[in-house]
């Protein structure tokens, strides 16, 4: 019997049909702040352009890029959380919202090294999460999250909630890829998403890739909410969002042409400009003064 063998390259080239998958969530991330700022979002033309180029860019680095909206992510939850009887815990605090919710982030030095997790910026401190849960009053429950990637997070958010007395009945996500959602079924949790993936490439939240938006990249600092988005000179593109090393310069300047692009819309609708002291999450290395945000990052790469 004749074996056929794939070269190097032609596996190579099978794996990059793999999807790539972005979450769409910067409009739900940006209109809570421009409410609070006194801010004014672009009109839905205006994003739809945005992340239109963001779709033509990516798909010469992954041709199997995909762009899932928050209409979809957020409809979808809704619709799977509504079929449910136990109490929803969130884990994602974009695409659904609830009374109930864990804030828990990944967090970095300023040196990008792993810190492991933690509390989101500005939220109680785990155990308190934790404490505050256990008191609620609820034993059942579900937990909803945006992403299902490994699966070993929301395992250990379900196990910790079990040393509280709490049982997860269920798990719902925006997102699940395959090897997360095996991982949670076979410690015996029912698991719905709203979409789901066999394998990927790497899945990633838009917000990331854009600098000043709202819970953007890895957190560096809990009390003054500073981050690193995933594109340089801040973060990391290829260990953090797979991005090719060929590309990580190209990719990250143009993220923050799209992101000039994007506050310079948001300055436009607004009639004011937006400084780096406006924004909730601040950016690693960038002023936290009256500095025009604009300015401060066309000068980031000469």
């Amino acid at each position: 019997m004749k074996e056929m063998l794939i070269g190097q390259s032609e596996m190579k080239e099978v794996l990059d049909q793999r999807p790539y998958v972005v979450s769409g969530d910067i409009k739900n991330l940006l209109q809570p702040w421009a409410d609070k700022t006194g801010f004014r979002l672009p009109d839905e033309n205006f994003f739809g352009k945005l992340r239109y180029d963001f779709g033509l860019f990516m798909k010469q680095i992954f041709p199997g890029f995909e762009f899932i909206t928050e209409e979809e992510l957020t409809n979808g939850l809704i619709s799977l959380v509504k079929k449910t009887e136990y109490k929803p815990i969130s884990l994602d605090r974009v695409y659904y919202q609830s009374d109930l919710r864990i804030d828990i982030a990944r967090q970095v030095d300023a040196d990008g090294n792993d810190k492991g997790l933690g509390r989101r910026a500005n939220a109680p401190f785990l155990l308190e999460q934790f404490r505050k849960l256990k008191n609620s009053g609820f034993k059942n429950v579900s937990l909803v999250d945006d992403v299902i990637f490994s699966g070993n997070l929301i395992a250990r958010i379900g196990d910790a909630l079990s040393k509280v007395g709490i049982k997860v009945e269920a798990i719902y996500a925006g997102i699940g890829i395959q090897e997360g959602i095996n991982l949670l079924k076979n410690k015996g949790y029912n698991v719905k998403c709203v979409r789901t993936y066999d394998n990927v490439i790497d899945e990633i939240c838009e917000r990331d890739f854009y600098p000043g938006v709202p819970l953007s990249g890895r957190l560096i600092n809990s009390e003054n909410n500073v981050g690193a988005p995933y594109i340089l000179p801040f973060g990391n593109p290829g260990k953090w969002a797979s991005i090719p090393e060929k590309s990580h310069l190209s990719f990250s300047k143009f993220c923050l042409d799209q992101t000039v692009r994007l506050f310079e819309g948001i300055e436009k609708a607004s009639d004011r400009i937006v400084i780096c002291s406006d924004l909730e999450r601040k950016i690693i290395t960038l002023p936290q003064d009256e500095t025009r945000f604009v300015s401060a990052l066309k000068g980031c790469f000469p």
